[in-house]
């Protein structure tokens, strides 16, 4: 299981251009991974329980990966939060 705190840095914080961007990202990935919003979390599969979220601007989510490709995951999609790849 991999395990991350992220602060999420965009403006309008975690919106349907970000959730787009990573159910697309997840999808790729046989891991179950999720997301973490205080005592919330959201299937990364949907873009409803993404949205659902209400992240606003420098939050911090837990990302959960857990399965046979959780480091490529964990990999991918902390690189997208961390490093400006549309997050």
């Amino acid at each position: 299981m991999e395990i991350k705190r992220i602060r999420i840095l965009t403006l309008h914080g975690l919106h349907l251009r970000e959730a787009a961007r990573i159910v697309t990202i997840a999808k790729k990935f046989s891991s179950k991974i999720q997301l973490w919003h205080n005592a919330s979390k959201a299937d990364t599969r949907s873009i409803l329980d993404v949205l659902a979220l209400a992240v606003p601007q420098h939050s911090e989510v837990t990302l959960v990966i857990d399965g046979p490709d959780e480091k490529e995951a964990m990999r991918e999609l902390a690189h997208t939060f961390e490093d400006g790849g549309g997050i």
